[in-house]
């Protein structure tokens, strides 16, 4: 793998050059995407080159150049970046002073060109033309917007727009373009509203096409808009509101409403966490480009805001730092800059996720001279691969010596890679902090042998006496049988939601640490339980008709995607009967309000412990192979991933799993309740007792708990009786071990 890492390197940092030259519009038939320096690749782009290509060391790569560091102030937002006519870089921004200034930027400087106060009753949306004139979005007592102009800040003209009197109106954008030219976006109940003002003649064209997503934005004479979820871009003239075109765009998926982007020379640019994109209007060739780990569009901190290209063809790119500050940033092309593919930190993992891109940037920032570069399994799933498939690539390749550096082992055969010597000693990660007992839990008398940064917990909780006595004496699966199968208000509506909830606790019984062999007796009792259950309950779909497969899908304020594992038996929301008294699962994220919103009274539950056999889910699971020769770079890595596990972190979206760093999350969810609501506290619930008590990792492997699924859906559904099924998953399960030794 290291050898095909290196000659895809060398050529995707040749080819990224072709991004800043003059022909940046020009296309070809053939839709493919390229990367430079710490990118994210997948087997199927080394086909690209061939071993002539190959080299240790790559010339050229774009470098991150902070362009607010230089300026005449701190400033607290930039509301407008642009380049103007002649080709200088300029910004609107209001500084600790409280004033608006109009910088430009001369060689390596700024000047302020204009400055005037805030105008009373401004919103957020304000600009500044060339000449100093003031023009803004001013909101009166009665709530009313509308458009004001002028160069005395107390004494500013209004401008006539329509869609701002309207009562529903919402503004959410305003710039002031390079010809002069004035652009709003303004929300009108369900239609999005594009204003463009001529600032000479204040001449106001309104164009009213519908609902668009982000981003929109105006550029050479016409507005560009992104119909909302989709890949499809219609563009507008500014002076008549008249459609001129619509692009469906071959790129694979909207662009995220955190981006920015610009269109120059037939040629959309757009800046996510990805790193820089470019595709041409009407071709096929997406390019990626600044796409390095240690730059600010990788994390989660900057929020970006507007993206423009200067007469260099360097990108330009504004927005907020985790402190609030307004920062600028340019992206230029270095002929000059060195790469070393023998100095590179390859992270393999089968998904993406959110704490391992904090890691990626942190580690990459502290170690510029390194390259870092990241592998999602999950991309080869859409060349027709399956999760099976890409793991014994994996395999093959970890066990010829050209294996990544460091593995997210989530889903692959933790126990047969510890058992055979393939992962490297850990022992010397300072977890101090942590719940000994997660990060411990792949630890012998020799040494640790992996870390898992999450975990989740398999509980059971009740809120009434009676029931919590019952639960608190089950030391087996079928001890809770009768429980599971009482059909209530919250029951399981799909099998596989069932299978989902209790399969984790189970599987610590059935493939036993250590045992590369299959328990019989756990396997017999995990299913015929779950055929009880399915019985009683009288399921007879697949999934929960109203939570799918059991990921529910939400956004939260980060802009960041969450997934999370709702145990169908815990939910609350979207059902109008009365909660059950009971239930047992594996949450993810937000147990706290599982457990109280299952509460009518919101009280403190009369139990809540783990399921029997203590166990808990290890969730990004971290190992570094032994072979590789960055292995105490990766062990660093770990450390810098493990280090990321704060409060401020941990307010910013879902892990699906609770941080092994002892109580940051119950912290941060003790923070989020009210006491006067009469939500239980962390400490009401007593949840690190519950999380100290866990003691067993259950089996992660995605193979092992696909195939026992495959042949449980044939029982449940009553196309195969229980000795069969026992007996197929048996002899699937004794292959996949022959297979892994």
């Amino acid at each position: 793998m290291k050898k095909i890492l290196e000659k895809f390197l060398a050529v995707t940092l040749s080819v990224s050059l072709l991004a800043v030259l003059p022909s940046c519009g020009t296309t070809a038939s053939d839709s493919t995407s390229v990367s430079g320096q710490a990118s994210e690749v997948t087997d199927s782009s080394t086909s690209l080159v061939d071993d002539t290509q190959s080299t240790s060391e790559a010339v050229g790569a774009y470098i991150q150049e902070s362009m607010s560091d230089n300026m005449p102030d701190t400033y607290t937002r930039f509301y407008d970046l642009r380049v103007s006519q002649d080709g200088k870089v300029q910004l609107v921004g209001m500084n600790t002073s409280g004033k608006i200034q109009l910088l430009q930027q001369e060689a390596s400087d700024w000047t302020v060109l204009a400055e005037c106060d805030v105008p009373a009753n401004a919103t957020s949306y304000l600009s500044m033309s060339e000449d100093g004139t003031l023009w803004a979005i001013i909101q009166d007592e009665e709530g009313q917007y509308s458009l004001c102009t002028g160069t005395d800040s107390n004494a500013l003209d209004a401008v006539q727009v329509d869609a701002l009197s309207q009562s529903e109106a919402l503004p959410v954008e305003l710039r002031v373009n390079n010809d002069g030219t004035v652009f709003m976006v303004i929300q009108v109940g369900e239609s999005t509203v594009f204003v463009v003002v001529n600032s000479s003649t204040q001449q106001v064209t309104t164009i009213t096409p519908g609902f668009y997503g982000s981003p929109v934005f105006y550029s050479d004479g016409a507005v560009y808009a992104f119909i909302a979820g989709s890949t499809n871009l219609n563009t507008f003239d500014a002076e008549n509101g008249n459609m001129l075109q619509q692009y469906q765009l071959a790129i694979s998926s909207p662009l995220a409403r955190a981006c920015a982007a610009t269109v120059k020379d037939n040629t959309l640019t757009w800046s996510d966490s990805d790193g820089i994109h470019q595709i041409a209007l009407g071709g096929s060739i997406q390019q990626t480009f600044a796409d390095n780990r240690s730059f600010a569009l990788a994390s989660s901190d900057f929020i970006q805001q507007q993206l423009v290209i200067d007469s260099e063809g360097s990108y330009w790119i504004s927005g907020t730092n985790a402190s609030g500050q307004a920062v600028v940033y340019r992206y230029r092309f270095d002929p000059t800059a060195t790469t070393s593919a023998d100095n590179e930190l390859v992270v393999w993992a089968m998904e993406d996720s959110f704490l391992l891109r904090e890691a990626l940037n942190e580690y990459a920032a502290a170690h510029p001279e390194q390259t870092v570069t990241v592998e999602y399994g999950s991309d080869s799933l859409d060349g027709g691969m399956t999760t099976d498939d890409v793991i014994r690539t994996l395999n093959v390749e970890i066990f010829a010596g050209e294996g990544p550096d460091v593995l997210v082992l989530d889903g692959l055969p933790v126990e047969s890679y510890i058992s055979q010597g393939v992962l490297a000693d850990l022992s010397s990660i300072d977890t101090s902090g942590c719940y000994d007992n997660i990060v411990n839990c792949y630890q012998d008398d020799t040494g640790r042998w992996a870390l898992p940064l999450l975990f989740r917990p398999c509980i059971m909780y009740c809120q009434s006496e009676e029931n919590a006595s019952k639960l608190s004496a089950a030391k087996s699966l079928t001890d809770l049988q009768d429980l599971l199968c009482v059909k209530n208000d919250f029951h399981y509506d799909g099998y596989y939601n069932l299978f989902s909830e209790l399969y984790p606790s189970a599987s610590a019984s059935i493939f036993a640490q250590g045992a590369q062999s299959v328990n019989e007796d756990a396997l017999r009792e995990f299913l015929t339980v779950t055929k009880a259950v399915v019985d009683a309950q009288n399921i007879t779909e697949e999934y929960d008709p109203l939570f799918g497969d059991g990921e529910d899908t939400v956004s939260g304020d980060d802009g960041q995607h969450l997934a999370v594992d709702i145990p169908v038996s815990m939910n609350w929301y979207g059902r109008s009967q009365d909660p059950a008294d009971c239930a047992a699962g594996s949450p993810s994220d937000y147990l706290l309000t599982y457990i109280y919103m299952v509460s009518e009274t919101q009280t403190v539950p009369a139990l809540v412990c783990p399921m029997p056999g203590n166990v808990f889910v290890p969730v990004l699971t971290m190992g570094v192979l032994e072979s590789s020769e960055q292995k105490e770079s990766g062990i660093e890595f770990i450390q810098t991933m493990l280090g990321c596990e704060t409060e401020e972190v941990a307010g910013r979206g879902s892990f699906n799993g609770y941080f092994v760093r002892q109580g940051i999350q119950l912290a941060k969810a003790s923070q989020k309740n009210d006491a006067s609501t009469g939500t239980p506290t962390p400490a009401e619930l007593d949840l690190d007792s519950v999380m100290e008590q866990l003691t067993t990792p259950a089996n992660t492997s995605t193979s092992l708990r696909e195939l026992v699924y495959e042949e449980a859906a044939k029982l449940y559904t009553g196309s195969q009786d229980l000795e069969t099924t026992l007996a197929n998953i048996l002899q699937r399960a004794n292959l996949y071990y022959a297979e892994q030794s």
